[in-house]
């Protein structure tokens, strides 16, 4: 399935790129989502990478995809929350996907949140899934306002490289493996100085209308 919400803007190419990741990682089960959406986290510094694309650990929910064999078999109860929530060391694992889970995990389960991207996450989280990234982002979301369900306050931060090339073909890894380079920035724009400065641009921003 490919998933759209109504206030995510596509680039033309956006459908081809996620129907061909699709069919690249539909054999291999650690492939657990394909991203449309990406941060702007840069080209690589020497132009040596040779890829279109990356994975990290953590998934997005802003214009995606999967599997009906992933899908399939989730715990949206989360019923080992509690035994989680004692382990340090998990806590810190699942954080490398950005230092918002476990807060997001937290409000899900004391009610304060309806999320299921949250559930989704964690249990990418429990099975060592990993997500697949355009390098170029195909997705732009348009949601940042006081109508939005989740996204309120600056979109800065989420401000993507969108993809402007037209391209119909994209080079990707032939298998899945955590991308070192983007997992460091990634985890680098979802980290706690970021998030702060977010909450600025926000606060600023609110003063300003």
């Amino acid at each position: 399935m490919i998933v759209l919400e109504d206030d995510i803007l596509t680039t033309p190419n956006f459908l081809t790129f996620m129907n061909a990741a699709l069919d690249k990682y539909e054999q291999q089960p650690r492939v657990f989502s394909v991203s449309g959406y990406a941060f702007n986290l840069g080209l690589p510094d020497d132009g040596a990478y040779p890829r279109d694309t990356y994975f990290t650990t953590r998934g997005w929910s802003w214009g995606w995809a999967t599997w009906k064999d992933r899908w399939t078999g989730i715990d949206w109860q989360v019923s080992d929350y509690a035994e989680f929530t004692k382990n340090a060391a998990e806590r810190r694992r699942f954080a490398q996907g950005g230092s918002d889970l476990n807060l997001m995990l937290k409000r899900q389960m004391t009610g304060q949140l309806d999320s299921w991207a949250i559930r989704w996450f964690y249990h990418q989280y429990k099975v060592k899934g990993l997500t697949l990234y355009p390098i170029l982002s195909k997705v732009y979301n348009d949601g940042f306002d006081d109508l939005a369900t989740h996204t309120r306050g600056s979109n800065q931060r989420y401000r993507p490289l969108l993809d402007e090339t037209g391209a119909q073909s994209f080079r990707m890894q032939d298998s899945a493996a955590i991308t070192d380079l983007y997992q460091r920035r990634f985890q680098k724009k979802l980290g706690i100085r970021a998030r702060i400065l977010s909450k600025y641009q926000t606060l600023i921003g609110n003063l300003l209308k």
